[in-house]
């Protein structure tokens, strides 16, 4: 069961400015820490990102700078738009998205070439103010993040929203100095539905501009 603390160090975001909400990668917490600074599965993962569809979404934008992820992180992502090649290229930008972000969560940094690439408008200072958040804390995070069950619409040719599912249930925080991970046991609330709205640059990438976040998502957790 989770503390109302540790609740909260997960899930920092409250809606703010223009439907601005929750973390895109927050890591899970829990009132009890692991008795050591292992998961069970977490180390052995890699660091690139995992896609159980074929679709274009694992691949690196051309031109974008590399995302970093640290050793014991994984982020996988199942967006299945293969066949339309304008939903796929926003699946792209958003796939590159959610994994600059976890890298420069991971690494406290808001400054991080891949995070500033594609995080634009309302949503770069927003999601900064969470990392800033997190190395407040002195915190990384650890384990798995899941992303899936995506639908993307492209309502012209510079703005596309999208709505896909988010599961936390295996990640955690980690201290940043002792290395000690805090682990939590699994409930709806690892499980967010999220709409993300998305716009073309002029040198024609895919940023994600707005972000509203339901977590405690039924429809994710049976997806």
């Amino acid at each position: 069961m989770r503390s109302t603390t540790s609740t909260n160090a997960r899930r920092t975001a409250a809606l703010c400015c223009a439907g601005l909400a929750l973390t895109a990668a927050a890591a899970c917490t829990s009132s009890k820490p692991a008795t050591d600074g292992t998961i069970n599965g977490a180390q052995s993962t890699p660091a690139t990102t995992a896609s159980s569809s074929a679709s274009a979404t694992a691949a690196q934008p051309a031109g974008a700078p590399a995302v970093i992820l640290p050793p014991d992180l994984r982020v996988v992502t199942s967006f299945d738009v293969k066949g339309d090649g304008d939903k796929e290229a926003v699946a792209q930008g958003l796939d590159y998205a959610l994994r600059a972000y976890n890298g420069a969560f991971a690494a406290g940094d808001a400054e991080n070439p891949a995070f500033k690439y594609s995080w634009d408008g309302l949503a770069r200072p927003y999601m900064a103010n969470i990392i800033g958040q997190l190395v407040q804390r002195n915190q990384t995070i650890t384990g798995e993040t899941r992303y899936y069950a995506a639908t993307i619409t492209v309502t012209d040719a510079t703005h596309a929203a999208a709505t896909y599912c988010e599961d936390q249930s295996k990640g955690y925080p980690k201290d940043r100095t002792t290395g000690q991970v805090q682990t939590s046991t699994p409930s709806v609330r690892d499980f967010t539905e999220w709409n993300m709205g998305l716009e073309k640059s002029a040198q024609g990438v895919w940023r994600v501009t707005n972000a509203l976040g339901e977590k405690g998502s039924t429809k994710c957790q049976n997806a």
